[in-house]
């Protein structure tokens, strides 16, 4: 672009300065969601107005098109967290009142006043750990306290333990160094129960391993800052599976537990009670989570020397110090998607392997740290997102865990997060300074539970640790039956119209000068839908399209690319799609189109796309990787007559039987067994089809 047109930003520099991926912007182009004010060359550009117009926009929540997506960085307010403690605590109905008494759903705390209400929490807790009778504080109604001011006015205090506290009225046994540390601004406090002496005359009660400290506080901290600095603090019910895997029956002892990211202490509060205080480490960028968590460990273990808890848990960036130390145990959920600045993103490149692309993310840097802080025979246990076991983007983090560690364990939880559209997992590794291996290891996903008994090739191209033994055994099979072709090197692949506004380009109506379109949701397996999308194809306005003799192709084949299983379907009308609905043109030797297609569509392919790659895309890499037996012709020609059958079906009922039929032919060719092929079908039944 020109200096005269630095005026305008492309959509690649609008999704930057968003923080949202290119397919995002690109979709909410189609959508309507951005409206560039100019078009060069076919190519949609934004005005810095626009773009800084759309951020206030975002931020102050008046622009709602954009609310539901999934990096809400601009976003304010507040929300309660009910799953970051149990359901049965007497404390979460308290603070859901609380939440709603002073938030009322939209307003953000200031600093001083979201500290004040801490305070008060954290004093009933402490008293009652303690013993110290804390009921007259509630039966005594209203206390009186001059004010910071000279006027000597007073200030009315509701029913709240933190007015006797800054009247100096409450034996604290020591803790009250806790206290000041998040309390500095004492006259703040005052001013802030002045105003709103209700919020202070909630009753809390001590609940040995709930953080109650915690929701309070991520209940009723602004929500974009969370967002925007990675911050998704862990439901407890996921922190006890990950500590009560981690330690078992082995209580650890005297040995070193570090929680990296430690937010408000909750990994550390759920560890056994055998490790002691001198030998739990934790570490935060919050200053306000840090105090939180000195106060849940002296809940915890009873007050102990200011010395270590000082020492031992540290307001830090992980990734900025160096440690002296090594542990035993690293557990935690490092923050998912934090922000760094162009000056971090250097430093963080200039030590660590996985900060080398464009975009870092902070998972990833945070495990490879965590790794070299680990002793020989340390154990790493990482709530993470699951992407990170076969998202390209994250091959980096794979291959270093591949070189000197090995899996022991890995749940999939699903959608765990409030708000969170993002599966995770639990990942437990030993640090043992060896290739990594699986032996040993256990897989927990859903109902379905298995430990790995056999060695077995793991590539950090992508992490499939959803296979047991007899299905490893299978995908080998797959992989290696003989004669095998693949579409590498052997095939032309094409995407699909991206216009960049379907709802000027896209018409539901035929026209002379019109033709049919399809989307990726017309595609079924062998045939599709017209659907009844119409378009003028002119490149020349679209965003992005391949080269018109690959739409026009004699014979393809188009496959759905949002999709967790494969769908080819065969076309030989020369339609276009777009690009939810990409294209495929086979060129093997040999082989007839309409036989590699079945191959595609057969329960086979699927099995091994489905096992080798966890992937909800369908990439071209994954495409041309999948085995295609090369047979001879006449075994093509029976492959292929079933085919057209589903291809252009006379009768809808025998559709299925049709399917059955042509999927057994497959399966032989293949070398499958009976009892094989019957664990292939119930690993990827109802996935045919579609």
């Amino acid at each position: 672009m020109s200096n005269a047109d630095k005026r305008y930003m492309t959509l690649q520099e609008v999704c930057e300065e968003l923080s949202v991926t290119l397919p995002t912007g690109r979709n909410w182009l189609r959508l309507g969601k951005l409206n560039p004010q100019v078009k060069m060359d076919g190519l949609p550009l934004f005005t810095q107005e626009y773009v800084s117009q759309l951020k206030n926009d975002l931020m102050t929540g008046k622009n709602r098109a954009l609310k539901n997506r999934r990096n809400k960085k601009y976003i304010s307010g507040s929300s309660i967290y009910e799953s970051y403690i149990t359901a049965a605590s007497v404390n979460l109905p308290k603070i859901r009142h609380l939440w709603e008494t002073v938030c009322s759903g939209e307003a953000v705390l200031a600093d001083m006043e979201l500290r004040a209400l801490l305070a008060e929490c954290a004093l009933q807790l402490i008293m009652q750990r303690e013993g110290i009778d804390i009921s007259q504080a509630f039966k005594e109604g209203i206390g009186v306290l001059p004010t910071a001011q000279d006027e000597g006015s007073p200030v009315l205090l509701g029913n709240s333990v933190l007015s006797r506290y800054l009247r100096g009225e409450l034996p604290l046994h020591g803790y009250g160094f806790l206290i000041d540390d998040l309390l500095p601004d004492k006259a703040g406090a005052l001013l802030c129960m002045e105003r709103y002496p209700q919020w202070f005359a909630v009753e809390y009660q001590y609940e040995k391993t709930e953080d109650i400290l915690g929701l309070l506080y991520i209940s009723c901290k602004n929500l974009g800052n969370r967002k925007s600095t990675g911050a998704y603090y862990t439901p407890t019910s996921v922190v006890k599976k990950l500590v009560g895997r981690l330690f078992g029956e082995n209580r650890a002892g005297s040995k070193t537990v570090f929680d990296p990211c430690c937010g408000t202490g909750n990994f550390l509060l759920q560890l056994p009670e055998e490790i002691s205080l001198e030998h739990i480490y934790g570490s935060d960028i919050d200053e306000v989570g840090v105090c939180i968590t000195r106060i849940n460990l002296a809940l915890k273990f009873g007050l102990p020397s200011k010395e270590i808890l000082y020492e031992n848990i540290r307001k830090k960036d992980y990734l900025s110090f160096v440690m002296e130390e090594s542990f035993d145990y690293i557990i935690g959920n490092p923050p998912w998607g934090y922000e760094f600045t162009e000056q971090e993103k250097k430093r963080l490149r200039e030590k660590y392997v996985c900060a080398q692309a464009k975009n870092i993310e902070s998972y990833d840097v945070f495990t490879e740290q965590a790794i070299s802080n680990l002793k020989c025979g340390g154990a790493l246990s990482f709530v993470l997102p699951e992407s990170i076991l076969n998202v390209r983007a994250h091959m980096p983090i794979r291959g270093l865990l591949m070189e000197g560690s090995s899996v022991q364990y890995l749940e999939f939880l699903g959608e765990a997060f409030d708000g969170v559209n993002c599966p995770s997992i639990i990942l437990q590794v030993l640090h043992d300074h060896k290739a990594l291996s699986c032996m040993g290891m256990t897989v927990k996903d859903g109902d379905r539970v298995f430990t790995v008994a056999e060695e077995r090739r793991v590539r950090k191209e992508c992490f499939n640790f959803t296979v047991t033994d007899e299905e490893y055994r299978i995908l080998q099979k797959i992989e290696h039956v003989s004669d095998k072709v693949t579409l590498a090197g052997h095939a032309v692949f094409a995407l699909g119209i991206v216009t960049g506004n379907n709802r000027k380009y896209i018409s539901h109506v035929k026209t002379a000068d019109n033709e049919v379109v399809l989307k990726g949701a017309d595609i079924h397996k062998f045939r599709y839908n017209k659907g009844g999308n119409y378009i003028v194809y002119k490149p020349e306005l679209f965003q992005q399209t391949a080269p018109l003799q690959f739409y026009k192709a004699p014979q393809k084949l188009l496959y759905r690319f949002i999709s967790g299983e494969l769908v080819f379907a065969y076309d030989d009308r020369q339609t276009l799609s777009l690009n939810s609905c990409n294209v495929v043109i086979p060129k093997i030797e040999g082989l007839q189109m309409k036989y590699i297609l079945a191959v595609l569509n057969s329960r086979a392919a699927q099995f091994y796309f489905k096992k080798s790659f966890q992937s909800k895309k369908v990439l071209r890499s994954h495409i041309e990787q999948i085995p295609i037996p090369a047979v001879e012709e006449d075994r093509q020609q029976e492959v292929i007559r079933l085919a057209d059958r589903l291809i252009a079906p006379s009768d809808d009922t025998l559709i299925e039987k049709d399917y059955e039929i042509l999927d057994n032919k497959v399966a032989n060719i293949f070398g499958l067994s009976h009892k094989e092929y019957a664990v292939v079908k119930a690993c990827v039944d109802n996935n045919n089809l579609r």
